[in-house]
């Protein structure tokens, strides 16, 4: 039998001509994951004229991103919107630019070059730390979603672009809120205004995008000021340095504008997320907290961690897995059919959407039991036997697994160590943070904790 006279995926009846946009914009978590339990693994959607079909298992995951990913690429209406921030960055190109640009990315984020950048980690962050004395003396709360987005920013700034760009942190901060609230509300409709028009939207939009060019650009014009032998030893030295095996060509300057404000999306603020999640989790759980607290004295004592440290904080790692399974950073990775195929049975259509999402996937009965639950011994060694590797993707699979994974991971666990060693965390309420998902997942209405010495 065909492709074409299989049967049509199962999903929640829609509305006519819009289909599934009201539900999608009112609550798109509980949408996606209630349609997996209603209807199965592989379920249909309607966004507008758009058919989406949610993939739900791990077989699925693989089928999309490894066995049959040439027939499934990026060019898909979030990748559209996404460009208006990053341009043809790493996370949105597909083809020939994209395997040109990874292979002059890769380099930067192997484990040798990302061992180099741990004292530039460790150093903001105890920084951080030294300046929360203040508040915690005081018994202020602190919004650790804000704080963990100014750190990574400024982690960014030392490792990416060699430089301390922590006074630009607030106003990356803000611009990175309006640029991702733009582009998620553009992304709910069915179909947005052009972004010529002059409306308030706009105007807020393309005012955040030039703070953040201005940045970019300002250290890029600095850095071409320098000769290059007084070049810093950083990620955007790099690659300005990488120059492509196949062709002998290097990245154009709006080239790296667009690779430089992907990193900072994808490893600033993603990264960012991750650990208020953590800390979110951990300020609710203080045996958890005390244990991972005394394997960091146990490994660490005292000292700066090192990069040969990192081993010896397995506990803390599952802990941080445990956080990305229940709220990862991306929560949904699309990708566009430009063929007809086949999933769990059912036909996809030539030009259709499939979305692999995290949230739904890292919540799979048949994978995760009670998957609502915060467990971070679901890491162990023991506990993951005979689970499928697929049915855990925070950075995705495949080719296009995170270019920036290994990099997020160490700075994750250098953080985590670092604040739990030298601060208890309680939460200021018993109400759950809710998730509040865009382009990324953030905590709705930030993480708020007193510290403890």
């Amino acid at each position: 039998m065909g492709i074409s006279a299989l049967k049509t995926a199962p999903g929640p009846r829609g509305l006519p001509l819009l289909g599934h946009v009201v539900p999608f914009r009112r609550d798109v978590l509980g949408l996606l994951t209630g349609s997996r339990e209603r209807f199965g693994d592989v379920v249909r959607f309607r966004l507008g004229p758009t058919v989406v079909h949610l993939a739900a298992h791990p077989d699925a995951v693989r089928h999309v991103l490894q066995e049959r990913m040439e027939i499934y690429d990026k060019e898909t209406r979030s990748s559209a919107k996404i460009r208006g921030l990053t341009g043809l960055g790493l996370l949105t190109v597909s083809g020939d630019l994209w395997r040109r640009q990874r292979r002059l990315i890769q380099p930067g984020f192997r484990p040798a070059a990302v061992a180099g950048f741990v004292e530039r980690m460790t150093t903001a962050t105890a920084a951080m730390l030294k300046r929360w004395r203040e508040p915690a003396r005081e018994g202020r709360p602190l919004d650790l979603a804000s704080e963990m987005m100014r750190l990574t920013y400024t982690v960014a700034g030392r490792t990416l672009f060699g430089t301390d760009v922590s006074g630009d942190a607030a106003l990356v901060e803000e611009s990175m809120a309006v640029l991702l609230a733009h582009t998620w509300r553009c992304l709910q409709r069915i179909a947005d205004p052009p972004g010529w028009l002059p409306i308030p939207g706009n105007r807020r939009f393309q005012r955040a995008l030039a703070a953040i060019d201005g940045v970019v650009y300002r250290i890029l014009a600095d850095r071409r000021a320098r000769g290059e032998d007084a070049w810093p030893d950083d990620l955007l030295t790099a690659l300005l340095r990488q120059r492509d095996e196949e062709t002998g060509r290097g990245m154009t300057d709006e080239q790296l504008r667009d690779e430089a404000v992907t990193l900072l999306l994808a490893g600033h603020e993603t990264t960012a997320n991750a650990l208020a999640w953590t800390f979110h989790l951990l300020s609710r759980n203080s045996e958890t907290l005390e244990k991972l607290r005394g394997e960091v004295a146990a490994a660490l004592g005292d000292r700066a961690p090192a990069p040969g440290d990192l081993h010896a904080l397995p506990f803390t790692e599952q802990v941080l897995r445990e956080s990305m399974r229940l709220y990862p950073p991306i929560w949904a990775l699309e990708r566009r059919a430009v063929a007809e195929d086949e999933l769990g049975g059912y036909r996809i259509p030539k030009g259709s959407t499939v979305v692999l999402s995290p949230w739904v996937t890292h919540r799979h009965p048949a994978f995760w039991e009670d998957p609502e639950r915060f467990d971070p011994d679901r890491f162990t060694e023991e506990s993951s036997e005979g689970r499928p590797p697929l049915a855990y993707i925070p950075f995705g699979a495949g080719s296009r697994f995170c270019v920036g994974g290994h990099f997020a991971m160490t700075e994750m666990l250098l953080v985590a160590a670092m604040v739990a060693r030298r601060w208890r965390l309680r939460a200021l309420t018993d109400r759950p943070v809710a998730p509040r998902p865009g382009i990324t997942l953030r905590p709705e209405g930030g993480v708020w904790v007193r510290l403890e010495e």
